[in-house]
């Protein structure tokens, strides 16, 4: 997987918090952590953001 802030590689790392384990990705380069939620949320304001420029146009 390609880092989406610097094209670098990213590995799979298991964190945890307290009683829940999840995995991210993590940039080598430039330390840029994607998770689920992370992803669905940049999903969900890009898809806001059209919809106000194509409102606005």
């Amino acid at each position: 997987m390609k880092c989406p802030k610097c094209s670098g590689l990213m590995y799979l790392e298991r964190l945890s918090d307290f009683f829940v384990i999840f995995n991210v990705w993590k940039c080598i380069n430039c330390g840029a952590i994607m998770d689920k939620t992370i992803l669905d949320n940049r999903r969900k304001s890009l898809a806001a953001l059209e919809s106000v420029e194509t409102i606005s146009q």
